[in-house]
């Protein structure tokens, strides 16, 4: 029987060894991987994580097994390939990556996550996910939560939404090293508008796409300058696969490639995440097949035909391939733009006709010619989006593929309308390294530049206890536009770090508008935690004859009119992308109470400042903070004991 048509799954049966409910029947993760039906009975699907430090290419490959396409579920195999260059890295049940999460719409999903990981602490965020009524389940640390410490163990709990997700850890760079994963949550077909357009929805056709680095990212931060300069990878993987091309010698791994199995003559669904942690997009085109893209970000959208889509960072693209050419071996070419573009970074897939081969695979293409091949492709790094180009179609000309039901969200006036400029401030090493001083700075290339980032003027640092359930332990830290730290000056980016908050009355229209205010060529892709939001529209200079806006000039053009907004019908996302030195426009209805982050989901960029919490409501519009729920912060006593001497044993 075809693959696609029928999954097998072997585990073995296990007792969960930890205290549960009994009043609700408790099914393996693995289990809850099915079609979905309308009146079934939302499961209850439990998922026991342990993250540790391990190695891909290790011993496990060499002399125990080799992982099959089933990994992606089964624990069946401690072999974690990568594209063949061994390496320490972050693992999840020691599978890179981690264990995929396959329920259906509105199953309970309940993770514990032990971290056995030696000197770090970690947290995962599930994203896309709005944790409404789950608030504190967010993952995000000293936002949502403590940090889970080596040798404990923390318990997520939230309701599947329909749509394809993934999970990543939200401290640090680790996200870089291979802490992640995909979610995908189904839904009944006839709740798909799009249903009608495909055969099969397979959990094997999940397309995850990491950039890779051959050591640690910490090693990469805040960055060097006379070696290895750069948080650029050196490579992008499918799934945690694919191969690599020594630069110095040519000489190619012999890591396999993943393999995508179909039919011929049926329309598949695939679903593809971007899990990069760089400011790289990556193009993905399937060879000699067209894509129909139906869903982004979980948000379903009127069909679109494209060659190819051009996808960054915490973005997820759902599209249809139609297997009508003739049975063999097609490419899934895959290859890193924008500030990558100088590495020609490419990496491959298989599409495989489960039929008699008519067709083997050929030579990959080179780099520039996948790259002056598109096609027609969506979300290009463009300089306009006014209209669909000849070219491209931008994420802001995509329609819903559902009137949206909140008559107000789209009504002429919003309730509060935020102009969010974000820069990077340039620094003298002069000025930078400054005695007693120990302002955060990443160096970033061509320049070096040694830069941090602001915000509205500031730059974000988490605070030192979590603002969901210690807010009182965490305000004196807390900073905007209305609560200045003391010798801030925003105009020369002095003492202006700390943890910025953005307060929303809850059931507020809010619309949102950045503004890329960088001094140098960069992308940006920003996610809004808890929410997703209608990309009303997405502009650049030249829109207006100009080589740079700001955001006093953009407030001035919108007061003009003169920001083409899209009303009809707008796309949902969760995350997107700014057009170079340009601005995207977007609205919410902010319904979901808490403190909800927004940043550039490249994570250097976060780690020096770019970010911001939108706290919607008040502590009593949230649920209670969970019984037994940690707690963490400073320990500064207010007076020094002085008969420590006489405490000696």
């Amino acid at each position: 029987m075809a693959k696609h048509i029928c999954l097998v799954f072997v585990y073995f049966i296990f007792i969960i060894k930890t205290k549960v409910d009994a009043q609700y029947e408790i099914t393996p993760g693995v289990e809850c991987i099915r079609q979905c039906r309308e009146g079934e009975p939302p499961k209850f699907c439990y998922y026991k994580f342990v993250a540790e430090l391990y190695v891909s290419g290790g011993p496990a490959c060499s002399s125990v097994c080799t992982p099959d396409e089933y990994n992606v579920f089964n624990e069946n195999c401690q072999c974690i390939t990568t594209d063949g260059f061994e390496r320490t890295l972050f693992s999840i049940n020691r599978m890179f990556p981690g264990p995929s999460i396959q329920v259906c719409e509105n199953d309970r999903i309940i993770v514990d996550v032990e971290n056995s990981i030696e000197g770090s602490e970690i947290t995962l965020h599930w994203h896309g996910i709005f944790q409404r009524n789950t608030q504190y389940y967010d993952g995000v640390p000293m936002i949502t939560q403590c940090p889970i410490m080596q040798g404990t163990t923390f318990r997520y709990q939230m309701l599947g939404q329909a749509g394809t997700y993934f999970y990543h850890s939200h401290t640090g760079l680790q996200r870089f090293d291979g802490l992640a994963g995909s979610m995908i949550v189904r839904t009944p077909r006839s709740r798909d508008p799009n249903s009608h357009l495909y055969d099969f929805d397979d959990p094997l056709h999940v397309i995850m796409i990491n950039g890779w680095m051959h050591q640690h990212a910490i090693e990469k931060f805040p960055g060097l300058v006379s070696r290895n300069t750069g948080q650029d990878p050196v490579n992008l993987l499918i799934n945690g696969r694919g191969i690599w091309i020594n630069p110095q010698y040519g000489n190619v791994s012999d890591s396999p490639f993943e393999i995508y199995y179909v039919q011929p003559g049926h329309r598949y669904r695939f679903r593809m995440i971007n899990a990069m942690s760089s400011p790289c997009g990556c193009v993905t085109k399937v060879e000699d097949h067209a894509m129909t893209v139906i869903a982004t970000d979980g948000e379903n959208v009127q069909p679109r035909r494209v060659d190819a889509i051009s996808s960054y960072s915490g973005e997820r693209y759902d599209f249809i391939i139609e297997t009508n050419q003739a049975p063999g071996d097609y490419w899934i070419q895959f290859w890193a733009t924008d500030l990558c573009e100088s590495s020609k970074i490419t990496q491959f897939a298989v599409l495989r006709y489960e039929a008699a081969h008519q067709k083997t695979l050929t030579k990959p293409p080179s780099y520039q010619n996948l790259n002056s091949n598109r096609g027609l492709t969506l979300n290009p790094p463009t300089k306009t989006c006014a209209d669909d180009l000849p070219n491209g179609i931008c994420v802001s000309n995509l329609r819903s593929a559902k009137p949206i039901q909140d008559n107000g969200l789209l009504k002429k006036d919003p309730d509060i309308k935020l102009y969010i400029g974000y820069t990077f401030a340039l620094f003298e090493p002069k000025n930078l390294f400054v005695p007693k001083t120990y302002s955060k700075y990443a160096v970033l290339v061509p320049g070096p530049y040694f830069v941090q980032s602001f915000v509205n003027g500031f730059s974000f640092a988490f605070p030192s206890s979590p603002l969901i359930s210690q807010y009182e332990d965490a305000k004196k830290q807390v900073c905007n536009s209305d609560m200045i730290p003391k010798d801030c000056s925003k105009t020369y980016f002095r003492n202006c770090t700390c943890t910025h908050v953005i307060f929303i009355p809850l059931g507020s229209v809010v619309e949102v508008t950045f503004i890329d205010e960088v001094p140098f060529d960069d992308v940006h892709s920003f996610h809004l935690h808890g929410y997703s939001f209608r990309v009303l529209g997405m502009g650049s200079p030249e829109d207006f004859g100009l080589k740079k806006l700001d955001r006093d000039l953009v407030m001035k053009l919108d007061r003009q009119g003169r920001l083409k907004k899209n009303f009809d019908n707008p796309p949902g996302k969760d995350s997107v992308v700014v057009p170079n030195h340009g601005y995207t426009v977007m609205r919410f209805r902010a319904d979901n109470p808490g403190p909800w982050l927004f940043h550039c989901h490249f994570e250097v960029h976060m780690s020096v400042g770019m970010a911001f919490v939108f706290q919607v409501g008040d502590k009593h519009d949230m649920p209670p903070v969970p019984d037994g729920f940690p707690t963490c912060g400073n320990y500064l006593p207010d007076r020094i004991d002085p008969e420590l001497h006489l405490k000696r044993s």
